[in-house]
């Protein structure tokens, strides 16, 4: 396994990083509202997210495997081709049909690409968890502007934020060719080590990636509709998504000057952060107050995701970092998944309000058993 050469590598990874994540972005915030504009209810719209997320965790749990065959740069290009796919379905119909496949060619697009990214930064000469902090924070800085970008062309119409959303994956598709075909990672057998997934080192990392998986989840799903139900014009939740985002790029690039030692020790902060703005988004009817709220969720939720991925590669040997990687992201998309099939499945008996609160104090539990857990192993 050589690493990347090339010092302009690291340049074109930033570029096609920014790209999809700005097409991410767009789609993040055009498909509810396309989907509420196309008559389908809340509950629906919760449900084509939880498909998302249960592609996107599908995605993950196969990567181990993907990274030991194929180069970090093809599962990149495919994934910019299957977003490109996701976009045009609903720029040609708003069926619920063209809504099923553009969500789980969204969610199969998001769970490859982002980890096939990280895997290709941490392989770059430096430290690792900077590398890997750097390119999670060009992601957050795409989904910032995608949302303000696809919040502006909704002026004209949901269909131009999409053509948008096409453009700039083709474009990170055709950087995405220039990239250094890093050979695969090599697969250590079974027997030779503990399954990565049982160890309680990652802890931290994956209760991370949860977390940033939740916020992701109801950012896509249920905020949106939240803010509606609010009074907020499309084109202003568009703003307010975005800065949400710009919240967490700037965490986020905070977070990529730091070493990893002991990282994790920040995500029960963050998990306190989202959780307290899951509590209080549906209560708040004034434009000042949810605007502060979305900016807690977005920057707790976003350098979350951070911290967990940095933390587990720590906690590994280098040969292991594509499975810490991979690991994280399941959870991640695990949370995704979770979030708002939970919230849909409580609205038929609970408000909206009341659902979010469960998520709220699902993202704080894992402090009780990571907590016991780490007494344990203090004891052992």
């Amino acid at each position: 396994m050589s690493p990347a050469a090339d010092p302009n590598d690291r340049r074109r990874l930033t570029a096609s990083v920014l790209l999809f994540g700005t097409s991410l972005g767009i789609t993040a915030f055009a498909y509810p509202l396309l989907a509420l504009e196309a008559g389908l209810g809340a509950t629906a719209v919760g449900l084509l997210a939880a498909l998302s997320a249960a592609v996107q965790m599908g995605s993950k749990m196969s990567l181990p495997a993907l990274l030991a065959k194929f180069t970090d740069r093809s599962l990149m290009i495919f994934s910019l081709v299957v977003m490109v796919i996701s976009a045009a379905v609903l720029i040609s119909t708003a069926a619920l049909g063209g809504f099923v496949i553009a969500q789980i060619a969204q969610g199969l697009a998001r769970g490859i690409f982002h980890t096939a990214s990280q895997t290709h930064s941490v392989r770059i000469p430096g430290i690792p968890s900077r590398r890997l902090a750097y390119v999670q924070t060009v992601a957050q800085l795409g989904r910032f502007i995608g949302p303000a970008l696809a919040g502006s062309l909704a002026v004209i119409s949901l269909a131009a934020s999409l053509w948008a959303a096409v453009v700039l994956a083709l474009a990170g598709m055709t950087l995405g060719l220039t990239l250094d075909p890093i050979p695969p990672y090599r697969r250590v057998p079974a027997a030779e080590r503990i399954p990565i997934w049982k160890r309680s080192s990652l802890g931290q990392g994956c209760w991370g990636g949860a977390i940033g998986g939740t916020w992701r989840g109801v950012a896509e799903s249920f905020v949106p509709v939240v803010l509606s139900r609010a009074g907020i014009p499309a084109s202003v939740i568009g703003w307010m998504l975005s800065g949400a985002d710009g919240a967490s790029f700037l965490t986020t690039a905070s977070v990529s000057k730091w070493g990893s030692t002991n990282i994790g020790r920040f995500v029960p902060l963050a998990a306190a952060g989202l959780s307290m703005a899951l509590l209080l988004l549906p209560v708040s009817l004034e434009i000042l107050p949810l605007a502060v709220l979305m900016m807690l969720a977005g920057s707790s939720g976003g350098v979350a995701g951070v911290l967990g991925t940095s933390a587990a590669i720590a906690a590994v040997e280098q040969s292991e970092q594509g499975a810490a990687i991979s690991l994280v992201g399941t959870y991640r998309a695990a949370a995704r998944f979770a979030a708002p099939a939970l919230v849909s499945g409580a609205l038929s008996i609970i408000a909206l309000q009341g659902a979010l609160a469960v998520v709220a104090i699902g993202v704080l539990a894992p402090i009780v058993w990571l907590g016991r857990s780490n007494r344990t192993s203090g004891r052992t």
